[in-house]
């Protein structure tokens, strides 16, 4: 719609998304930058501060409309940026400064790589025009070299050549960043000198893509029933891959009656309270899944996985001679790990809502095979919940941090030993209720994206299951969640070691090595940030009254003493170090 407004001299207005545009506005390339993002939808950015980016955070503080979450480091600001998304589904922004801004951010942008989570990335830079020049924090070709550094984890790597083409440049770092088939981090590189141009921007209008979902043909479809109608042990493999299509999926598996598991990734994702579920697999597995797996299945369907080492750790998909269909948009999945009889390059929830439509014969025997495998607990120990034993021992923490939640309560598991016992014995019986980032693995993930997921739904309250080391990494992020109010709990496993490595470190070489640090007292720690706090060394002393009270008014710290020894009967990483050091020693 057009209208003109005022006299002498007339101009020409446009109505935008983001208000009213003047065609002939002149304004900094960083401003304009601000709006285009804002008219994509893209108002949220988590960003620290440097001379290189400054022109940019200027355009951010200036606009009323977007919102600045500054982290205390550039990954974990990432990690909080997937947890955001998570909770939302909007688009997040990264900014960060040149050099050492752009070196700390490059973890996250791997995990955010490795989970195909969509987000614009804003490097800063030193002045463009002195390239050639020997300049402090250069990123570009005659410095650290960014766009190499980045050109293999983001979807696009643009560097604003001009201060008039930033609009139409960031626009194209958007499409990249959102496409529907391969969503990802964007990487923008904004030199200092650019961001500050002043510039006639023009006005962009750039309606979303659209593209239809890739949906399989009959004959797959008629294959693949038909093994699993047949098969003596069929099963269906639900990886994170699949979120978003959760109701497809409850569709095809009541269609089918196909017993089915869940990655780490995709816990919760159907209910593991559900008559057909084995609860998850790999890293964790449920005894339920183990048994079921190991004792070998002929037909597999897995969607939307890699099936990679740290998804099936322990869990075998197939016996020997068995059929596996392998469901995804990136075809280089198939055959990589598991030998694949049919590939299908498709959108997984057209796959899953043909497959239910599709009208095949059920499974007559996974509704009984479901039923056996469910008549002995899936829990290495099954009255985990009643452990009185005197030190806490880590699956009654787990059990006495769920019974105290609320039902719509938001569980995070960081990395490390904690991670197993989260795993395994927290029940998710909804999409929304557990998060783990396993895409990279990286210690502080869990932290950052809880701090995120309580930033982007208020309303929820997000428990962080983290340990002592992770901590140490990221603790200092809590200060963002005490800024803006957030109700997080970071119930930490305190045990003053590494204790995953400890583990897998013993078994491996026979031999202990401490793997410690000294012991930090959270609590008191919390406390002189000005969080609320409590020391737990006792069975029962995790209560819903506890919770709440911590959190009444923002984020909550419990420094948990449990008994480090405690561990679970094959929880999945010995068989995963055991796999990848089998496959080394294979290698030519």
């Amino acid at each position: 719609m057009k209208r003109r407004l005022g006299r002498a001299p007339e101009v020409e207005l446009l109505e935008s998304p983001s208000g009213v545009f003047r065609a002939d506005e002149r304004t900094s390339a960083a401003t304009a930058i601000v709006r285009t993002l804002y008219t994509a939808g893209i108002d949220t950015f988590f960003g620290l501060p440097g001379g290189p980016i400054i022109p940019f955070f200027d355009a951010i503080l200036s606009d009323p409309r977007v919102m600045l979450v500054e982290p205390r480091q550039e990954s974990c600001g990432v990690f909080e940026a997937m947890g955001f998304h998570r909770a939302t589904g909007r688009v997040p922004a990264i900014v960060v400064t040149a050099g050492p801004g752009a070196t700390n951010v490059l973890t996250g942008v791997v995990a955010a790589h490795l989970e195909r989570v969509p987000m614009i990335v804003f490097c800063g830079d030193v002045p463009w025009a002195a390239t050639g020049m020997k300049l402090a924090q250069h990123t570009g070709g005659d410095g650290i070299g960014v766009e190499r550094i980045f050109a293999g984890v983001a979807r696009a790597v643009v560097r604003i050549a001009r201060g008039e083409s930033a609009s139409g440049q960031v626009q194209r770092a958007i499409d990249a960043a959102t496409d529907p088939e391969n969503p990802g981090p964007a990487f923008v590189v904004l030199s200092v000198d650019n961001a500050g141009a002043p510039v006639v921007a023009p006005f962009l209008h750039a309606p979303p893509r659209a593209v239809e979902p890739r949906a399989p043909s009959l004959p797959v479809l008629a294959t693949v029933s038909r093994h699993l109608a047949r098969a003596e042990r069929p099963l269906l493999i639900i990886g994170a891959g699949c979120r978003g299509h959760e109701r497809a999926l409850l569709r095809m598996v009541e269609a089918t009656q196909v017993p089915f598991v869940t990655t780490p990734m995709a816990k919760g994702l159907l209910p593991e309270t559900h008559p057909l579920s084995l609860r998850a697999c790999g890293l964790g597995a449920s005894w339920w899944a183990r048994r079921y797996m190991r004792a070998g299945c002929d037909a597999t369907v897995a969607l939307a996985t890699d099936l990679d080492d740290s998804t099936l750790a322990g869990t075998p998909p197939l016996a020997a001679g068995g059929f596996l269909a392998h469901v995804d948009l990136d075809p280089s999945v198939f055959g990589r790990n598991h030998p694949t009889a049919m590939g299908v390059v498709a959108d997984v929830g057209a796959f899953a809502s043909s497959l239910a439509a599709f009208g095949g014969t059920p499974s007559r025997r996974g509704p009984l095979l479901a039923a056996e495998a469910h008549a002995a607990s899936p829990f290495d120990v099954p009255e985990f919940a009643t452990d009185d034993a005197q030190v806490i021992a880590p699956h009654r923490v787990i059990a006495d941090l769920e019974r105290a939640s609320r039902p719509d309560d938001v569980f995070v598991t960081d990395i490390g030993e904690h991670m197993l016992f989260a795993l395994h014995y927290l029940t998710a019986d909804r999409p929304d209720r557990f998060v783990v980032h396993l895409g990279l693995g990286s210690m502080g993930s869990g932290i950052g994206s809880a701090i995120g997921l309580a930033l982007g739904d208020r309303a929820r309250r997000t428990i962080c299951v983290c340990g002592d080391g992770g901590m140490q990494m990221a603790g200092m992020e809590l200060l963002v969640a005490r800024k803006h109010g957030l109700r997080v709990v970071l119930a930490v496993f305190n045990d003053a070691r590494y204790n995953m490595v400890f583990h897998g470190y013993r078994h491996t070489f026979g031999r202990e090595a401490a793997w410690d640090t000294p012991r930090v007292d959270f609590a008191a720690w919390a406390s002189a940030i000005g969080v609320a706090s409590a020391t737990i060394e006792r069975p029962g002393q995790i209560t819903a009254e506890l919770l709440d009270r911590l959190t009444a008014d923002g984020p909550a710290v419990l420094d948990i003493r449990q008994d480090a020894n405690v561990r679970i009967r094959g929880d999945g990483r010995i068989e995963a170090i055991a796999q990848m050091s089998m496959m080394h020693a294979r290698q030519p």
